[in-house]
């Protein structure tokens, strides 16, 4: 709860999932920017530039965060957070000695492009994946001169540092990319959810696999109706919540009972619920499949009525 809460200070109510993914992934890249850098004065042997660098990033990444708290200008704040990100990595490069130094990131320089496309979208991500290459060009360059005015250190702490500046870039790369993906497909299932309770789950598939326009006859099928008597004046003097849950209740019983016997559930009406067999899979025994769920809905609905102690029939 307190991390969701901490991750989620620029959410907004009218946000869709896609929007509140990418706030979430934008903030919580904003707290890595204030912890990673601390580990900058141990690969510099305790160079007072290096305790000045990692103290100023973490700082202004804490104060871009407040004010994100405040203005809720999401876009401002990744903007703001990642382009310190080739300008760190460049003077933490170069106070470590240069790229074969103590301190050398240009993996680190990756998180600049990685946040833009998790945090922007694809497409304003591109940008910054120049920014990150002219990152290493500049680093690059620099490094005969760098080299000259600062030690590189000797090779057990190089050897360290480079295991350090290649796995926890990494590391934090992998686990946003993780939490993305869950993000997703969470997204995805309530969605196939909400398909497949309009519409039958095999002309869903068919759809998402591109077609476009579904029209098909099938000359021989049975369609079943269910509704519940007396539901109208039941639902009046009831609770809202208790019918809801009722209903919800008794349609999964049918819709597991249509699943078994092979018919297509095609929609539920209030307290009406319609199903079909023989369509859209063709079925020659689609009279009795009807007649086996027909069956099957009546005992569901006798097992249901005793559970919850309510006197309603179906028909």
């Amino acid at each position: 709860g307190l991390a969701t809460r901490l991750i989620g200070i620029s959410d907004d109510p009218a946000d869709d999932d896609d929007a509140r993914l990418r706030k979430r992934i934008g903030v919580a890249a904003g707290y890595v920017t204030i912890l990673a850098p601390l580990s900058l004065p141990i690969q510099t042997r305790g160079h007072s530039l290096g305790y000045v660098l990692a103290a100023s990033l973490a700082i202004y990444s804490a104060v871009n965060l407040l004010i994100l708290a405040r203005t809720k200008q999401f876009e401002r704040f990744v903007v703001i957070l990642i382009a310190s990100g080739p300008v760190f990595v460049a003077l933490a490069t170069a106070i470590g000695g240069g790229l074969l130094g103590s301190s050398a990131g240009p993996v680190w320089a990756f998180l600049v492009p990685a946040y833009a496309i998790l945090a922007l979208g694809p497409q304003r991500a591109t940008p910054w994946f120049f920014a990150f290459l002219a990152c290493l060009a500049v680093i690059a360059v620099a490094d005969p001169f760098v080299r000259e005015v600062f030690d590189p250190g000797p090779y057990a702490s190089r050897l360290t540092s480079t295991i350090m500046n290649t796995a926890l870039p990494l590391a934090i790369v992998f686990v946003m990319l993780r939490y993305t993906d869950v993000r997703r497909r969470r997204a995805e299932a309530r969605s196939d959810e909400l398909l497949t309770n309009a519409i039958p789950r095999s002309i869903a598939r068919r759809l998402k696999r591109g077609e476009q326009r579904i029209a098909e006859a099938y000359p021989e099928t049975t369609v079943l109706f269910a509704d519940i008597a007396g539901f109208t004046p039941f639902a009046s003097r009831t609770d809202p919540d208790r019918v809801v849950s009722l209903l919800d209740g008794l349609f999964s019983r049918f819709d597991a009972a249509a699943s078994e016997v092979g018919v297509e559930k095609i929609k539920t009406m209030g307290d009406a619920y319609m199903a079909v067999a023989g369509a859209p899979t063709p079925a020659p025994d689609h009279a009795q499949k009807a007649i086996r769920l027909g069956q099957r809905i009546l005992d569901e609905a006798t097992a249901w009525r005793r559970e919850h102690g309510v006197e309603l029939e179906l028909r």
